[in-house]
């Protein structure tokens, strides 16, 4: 097991750590491209190269996307074994979202079950055969991105969530554990109330842990912390430097038990792309000069 690796897992395991693990879920394929073109045409080499700059232990990669199926099936990520991949499939909220808009999605809800209950049983068809082949791609966890909460909580009700939602999530993180593979789940907004609901549902990590939203990452480790890891925390895009240095030091002190992945909250892209993003990865600035 490579150092990156085993620092991962025992962030995740709230086991004691040498250094607290870097990691983004979301790394564009823009940004790769503009910081990384001598690879352009090599979409691993282009990841191996930007955890390399960045010194990251844990990388996301999409997998649902038609680009990776060859990747996929051709081993290709067997080349990253080194780091923590992490596998990233849209949940089945952001798919019924994706197949009938917004309004049309929202208004299922209330009245046609059907909707989302066919969307959810193709989803787990198409994550059954995906987290085998990201199994035998050296893959070491699955996460489930599923933006169901803005600002002021969830977009339906917490019965709707824990009746019909949290069932799914269930069933999908039963599938990765089945495959020796730890589970994640993403959703930006104020997740507070769907937490402890996670955590009974298998999953080992919490991304990104949204400040914006009135999120405390201190708070949710006082109550949440002996029984999941979070990753995330650093809001690189609205938070001064003053800030960003004063919050990885003390992310830093308060985590060398474990329980965190310290990482971006809005991943890496063209528009994240900025100064700021230096002092949580200090070898960027020198990419960039």
């Amino acid at each position: 097991m490579s150092l990156h690796i085993e620092t991962v897992v025992n962030a995740l395991n709230r086991n004691p750590v040498d250094f607290l693990p870097r990691g983004e879920l979301f790394i564009s394929k823009d940004f790769l491209d503009r910081y990384f073109c001598e690879d352009e045409a090599k979409y691993t080499k282009q990841l191996e190269r930007a955890a390399q700059c960045l010194d990251l232990s844990l990388i996301g990669i999409w997998l649902d996307t038609e680009w990776s199926d060859p990747l996929l099936s051709g081993m290709s990520y067997k080349h990253l074994q080194q780091y923590f991949t992490v596998g990233c499939i849209s949940g089945p909220f952001s798919r019924l979202i994706e197949k009938h808009g917004l309004f049309d999605a929202m208004v299922s809800i209330r009245n046609d079950a059907s909707l989302f209950s066919n969307i959810a049983g193709n989803l787990i068809k198409d994550i059954e055969n995906r987290v085998k082949l990201a199994r035998a791609n050296g893959f070491s966890a699955i996460a489930i991105t599923d933006d169901i909460a803005g600002n002021k909580g969830l977009v339906f009700s917490y019965d709707y969530f824990c009746d019909t939602v949290c069932p799914v999530y269930k069933e999908i993180s039963t599938i990765i554990e089945g495959n020796d593979l730890f589970a994640f789940f993403h959703s930006d907004g104020d997740t507070r109330k769907i937490i402890n609901p996670l955590i009974e549902a298998g999953y080992d990590c919490l991304h990104p842990i949204d400040t914006l939203a009135g999120l405390n990452l201190y708070e949710l480790k006082r109550e949440f912390g002996e029984r999941v890891c979070f990753m995330g925390h650093m809001d690189t895009l609205t938070w001064s430097e003053e800030r960003v240095n004063k919050e990885i030091s003390r992310a830093e002190k308060e985590f060398g038990k474990g329980g965190l992945i310290l990482g971006s909250t809005c991943g890496l892209s063209m528009e994240t792309a900025n100064d700021k993003l230096g002092l949580l990865y200090p070898q960027w600035k020198r990419k960039r000069q």
